[in-house]
């Protein structure tokens, strides 16, 4: 059980700090992929603001959704089908997993491309995606303990990965590199961070981990710090990629956090210093795309009201590497994200979240004058 916010674990339940570290490894690792080019791409030169208005406007609608979650045996699926019905609820709830599946697919093309890049570029890239596959079924299959538990472990990773390398990237900052305070201009930044609400989709997720945590307010203030920490480590990590590379040269780039790491230099006998850091964030990498890949699994069971989440992760797993595979370039994928996943899905799976609101709040406002018209009645 979870004593006294220490980190333990038992019975199905994983400590709020263990599921806010878990959702930090998930938002802060996209920012080391080359999805982040999407932002500097339509934030110009002020990516900072894209993303803040962006992460915002996602974290305003799951704020709004978290009230309706106070039952700690449902997550999002189970609402649906409660809200719903058992026809609406699968469809509602099979886009939501689509493109949450979508995402979790062009996130492994990314670090699959990556690791090519790197480490074997004479290797076959469907050898790669296998063993990534591979390490991702692992962990997902052995639940939500082990991967509370590696998140802790994997968190100070990640941590030490980011404060190193912002430490050591300020040598190569340029004061002159800093664009103007809202760069292309609000109404285009206010328009490309509606467009672009979809690069934080995995917020979505958070909703499922509801019957992991026993404690509401801990469930909900759990949420808005693991909000504010991503936002700023955000804003941090993208201000200074501008720095190092001013726009436009960063749209030129596939891998801004490997290209900021050649820079660093510790003399003639230390080089190729982003292979260390590499290693690092592929460690990190295999438990975000297997959290994510747990995620889906449960949403999966809970779709076929079932419990057993196991036997949909080979299902899922063959899925994701098919997909993966698609994009025939980096580029490729990297358009198929910005296009499909954050300028035209989440403006379908907005609509049902925003059903999901107004019917949610109406069953909670109908409940609560039944529960005072019997109240009225008792005291009569």
């Amino acid at each position: 059980m979870i004593k006294d916010g220490y980190l333990l674990i038992k019975d199905g339940h994983i400590s709020p700090q263990q599921v806010m570290v878990l959702f930090f490894i998930l938002i802060v690792g996209k920012l080391t992929n080359s999805s982040v080019l999407i932002l500097v791409r339509y934030g110009h030169n002020a990516p900072e603001l894209l993303l803040i208005i962006s992460q915002l406007m996602m974290v305003i609608i799951i704020a709004v959704m978290i009230p309706l979650f106070k039952d700690p045996s449902k997550n999002l699926i189970d609402y649906f089908f409660e809200y719903f019905g058992a026809i609406f609820g699968f469809i509602f709830s099979m886009i939501i997993f689509t493109a949450l599946l979508l995402d979790l697919s062009t996130n492994v093309t990314f670090d699959f491309e990556q690791v090519h890049v790197l480490f074997l570029p004479t290797t076959p890239t469907a050898v790669i995606l296998m063993f990534m596959i591979i390490s991702m079924v692992l962990p997902a299959y052995f639940g939500i303990e082990i991967l509370g538990r590696s998140s802790i472990m994997m968190g100070g990773l990640i941590i030490l990965i980011i404060l190193s390398l912002n430490v050591l990237s300020t040598t190569n900052a340029d004061i002159n590199n800093l664009p103007p305070i809202l760069g292309p201009g609000l109404p285009t930044l206010l328009k490309q961070g509606i467009l672009h609400i979809g690069f934080f989709g995995e917020f979505i997720a958070y909703l499922m981990m509801r019957p992991y945590i026993r404690s509401y307010s801990s469930y909900q203030r759990s949420f808005y710090i693991i909000s504010a920490v991503t936002l700023v480590v955000g804003i941090i990590q993208i201000t200074l990629l501008q720095l190092i590379f001013p726009y436009p040269t960063s749209a030129n780039l596939l891998f801004l956090s490997v290209e900021s790491i050649k820079l660093i230099y510790f003399g003639r006998f230390i080089q190729h210093i982003e292979a260390i850091y590499a290693i690092a964030w592929l460690i990190v990498a295999c438990l975000r795309l297997s959290f994510m890949l747990y995620l889906l699994s449960l949403a999966a069971a809970s779709m076929t009201r079932t419990h057993n989440y196991r036997r949909f992760i080979p299902s899922i797993a063959v899925l994701v590497y098919y997909i993966a595979l698609l994009p025939s370039t980096l580029s490729d994928a990297i358009d198929f994200k910005d296009v499909v996943l954050e300028q035209r899905l989440p403006f379908l799976y907005g609509s049902i979240l925003l059903l999901f609101i107004i019917v949610g709040y109406f069953k909670l406002w109908r409940k609560k004058r039944a529960n005072t018209k019997k109240t009225n009645l008792q005291s009569a």
